[in-house]
Parts: structure tokens; sequence; C-alpha cells
């Protein structure tokens, strides 16, 4: 028996098969990505779907999550970064994470003379032409008591765990008795003696120590800031850290007369990063 169609019916056929297609298409989806960059910090970078003006930032690794759909145009902004847009296509929605690297935006600046001093930009040779003069403190004016300083936490328990003689001892006289007598005597101090054995002094000490490298570290960023010391040394800025704590670390940094020298401070950090670089 023959089934006399409609004459409408492949052309609804039809209709139905391309809007199923364009449905599927058109599925918004939970968009997740990653945001990197080799030098710079990746963390909360705008991220906008221009096409339904929802929006994100990313986390502290890159990470983001985002509703998308086909077709739908997405924006990374930073002041760091130069804008970067994709367009979301099938591949993009296939994916389980797609990953977005972004270019550092370097701002050039033309040429400027900056006055009284006309400054060059080069601190070495800043730093002599306007002669720069060790910053004034309690120890530099020679005031009394002034070399003492506030005692930190850590060096009021190495004091208490290390105050103190380990043994002390002498000759003692005994009137008492019908014949005086002449003994010696020894004391030995136990608070000292356990705290010494246990390893609590020398761990105390390491903490003094690390408490004290810290303080100069932050003294000399206060002084230099990180991106100048790689820019003017050459050395990167994710690598300047390591660079303080090699300087800190050795011998000669202690025979720094004064941090408030800060001429002395820069060649001495300039002499190091030759060796740095070596490394």
């Amino acid at each position: 028996m023959k089934i006399k169609l409609h004459p409408l019916t492949p052309i609804l056929i039809l209709f139905l098969s391309v809007s199923s297609s364009a449905f599927g298409q058109k599925k918004t989806i939970q968009l997740k990505g990653k945001v990197q960059n080799l030098t710079n910090d990746v963390s909360d970078v705008l991220v906008v779907n221009l096409s339904t003006e929802e929006s994100t930032i990313t986390n502290t690794e890159g990470f983001f999550t985002l509703e998308a759909k086909a077709g739908d145009t997405i924006q990374f902004t930073a002041v760091q970064y130069i804008t970067k847009k994709i367009i979301v296509n099938d591949a993009t929605i296939n994916q389980n994470m797609i990953l977005i690297n972004l270019v550092e935006n370097i701002i050039k600046l033309k040429e400027v003379t900056v006055m009284p001093h006309s400054l060059t930009g080069n601190i070495a040779i800043d730093m002599e032409r306007i002669n720069v003069k060790p910053v004034v403190t309690s120890s530099s004016s020679k005031l009394p008591n002034s070399n003492l300083g506030v005692i930190t936490h850590s060096e009021r328990l190495l004091f208490e765990a290390d105050r103190g003689k380990f043994v002390t001892g002498g000759v003692r006289l005994d009137t008492i008795s019908l014949f005086p007598i002449v003994g010696l005597y020894m004391d030995i101090n136990v608070h000292k003696t356990l705290n010494y054995i246990s390893g609590r002094t020398k761990t105390l000490k390491n903490r003094v120590s690390l408490d004290k490298n810290i303080k100069m570290e932050t003294e000399i960023v206060n002084m230099f800031p990180k991106t100048t010391i790689s820019q003017e040394f050459g050395i990167p800025l994710k690598n300047i850290d390591g660079f303080l704590t090699f300087c800190l670390s050795q011998d000669d940094f202690s025979g720094l007369s004064d941090m408030g020298n800060t001429i002395e401070i820069w060649n001495y950090l300039k002499s190091k990063s030759q060796e740095f670089k070596k490394r």
C-alpha cells in the first residue's frame, strides 16, 4: 500500500533538522580555562563574555569559569597585558580546558629630562650627582643607648633561654662552726644547659638571624624597588628574591657600615649581581 505524503512534508523535515542542529550549536556551557604568562602574575585578569556581558576574574593561578556558547566573543583584560579576544567555536566547546597566553603590555615613554638635577635614569650616576647623604639615625647621631634598639620577640626568647653562664663557682668561708672551714662551691645553670642540649637555643639563634635578614631585605627593597634592581643589573624579576637572599648570605654583607648609606648599599648589590649571574 502506498502512503501519500503531504507536499510540505520534506520542507518540514528539513526545517526540523536545521532547527535541531542550530539549537545544539547554541547550547550554553561552563567554559573553563587558564590564563598564563611566563613572568607576570596571572591573578585578577578580567574575563568578559562580550556577547552576554557576563564577566569573572581569574584566581591566583590564572583559572576561570564563564558561561558561553558557540559564537560568543570572550575578552581578557589586565593592565599588565595586551587585551586579547577569542571567539568560541565547536573546538573550544569540546575542550575540557582552554589555555590563553597573554602578552606583556610594554608601555613606551618618550625621553624626558628630569629637573632640577638633570637625572640620567642611571641610579649609580644620579646618586653621585645629587650627593645622596646617609639617612640620619639615632646611631649616626651618637645618641645615648642608641645602639640598644628595640628587642624583638625572638631576641627576647633567646635572651631568656641563654641567660647567664653554664657553671658558676667560687670559694666559700663557713664561719658558723667552731673552726672556720674554707670550701669550694659550684652551681650549674640547669635552665641554660637544658635549652642547649635540647637544641632550643640553636633554633632561637637561627630565628633571630632570619628575622634580621628579613628586616634588612625589607629595608633594601624600600630603598630600591625590585623592578629597578632587575632592570639595572639585568636579573629577571622572578629571580630578585633569590638575588637578595644570596647577598644577605654573604660573609661580607655584615661589613656594610650602615643600612642608611644608600650609595654603599647600591655598589654592594652591583658587585654581587655579577657573581649571582655567573652561578
